[in-house]
């Protein structure tokens, strides 16, 4: 996790920064996101009995519709004339066939995703630099961590505590698989001297230290 974040504050400002209508593509792709995830909750809200929860739900969609329609706004700011939003074939998480098994995968990939968003907004916020942009990463940031306590509390229920951890587990690892290949392709698109300059600025200062201790007890070192 911690790496995962370096690497975001790191490698984000060197993909987006240099481009207005590379930052406005990014910004859109954090919409549609955020925009598919509001479609997932709606679609498994027919699941979900009890009024007070289904309020709940509800709520949560319509904070992560929010929050697509706040990416788009400033995205428009990079670019006034933005690309028609792409708007992919959704393959839904939640099955109804599935029963309650498939409403605990749903609840298990929303509580995973909600983690992970939580975790890394602020590290976007960060490499994004000062606009207004970075407010909007905060704003979702807060909702996000009412929507990781939301999912875990129906996932519960569900399964009890030590099976919903299992799942959740499951579902992490299959999340950290896809986090890598999409990192593999976002290196791919940054040019080779500024990826080692970035390499550089992030691990040399850590490893001059033992290098040099290295170097000076070799035979003939200098000290």
């Amino acid at each position: 996790m911690f790496f995962r974040k370096l690497a975001i504050r790191t490698l984000f400002p060197l993909t987006w920064r240099p481009s207005r209508a590379r930052t406005a593509r990014g910004l859109m792709r954090f919409s549609v996101t955020e925009l598919d995830s509001g479609w997932q909750i709606l679609h498994a809200l027919d699941a979900v009995d009890d009024p007070q929860t289904r309020a709940k739900v509800l709520q949560h969609a319509l904070e992560e519709i929010h929050h697509a329609s706040e990416f788009e706004r400033v995205a428009s700011g990079y670019c006034p004339e933005l690309p028609p939003r792409p708007l992919p074939e959704r393959d839904p998480l939640f099955v109804r066939e599935d029963g309650v098994d498939g409403l605990a995968t749903f609840l298990a990939y929303a509580h995973v995703g909600e983690v992970d968003v939580f975790d890394q907004f602020a590290s976007y916020a960060a490499g994004i630099g000062d606009c207004e942009a970075r407010s909007v990463f905060r704003e979702a940031k807060l909702d996000e961590n009412g929507h990781v306590g939301l999912t875990w509390e129906l996932l519960v229920p569900l399964l009890g505590e030590a099976a919903a951890r299992r799942r959740v587990w499951r579902i992490r690892g299959r999340r950290i698989y896809e986090a890598w290949l999409r990192f593999s392709t976002a290196l791919g698109e940054i040019p080779s001297g500024a990826l080692l300059t970035a390499v550089y600025y992030a691990f040399g200062a850590a490893l001059a230290r033992p290098l040099r201790r290295r170097l000076a007890a070799r035979p003939g070192g200098s000290s």
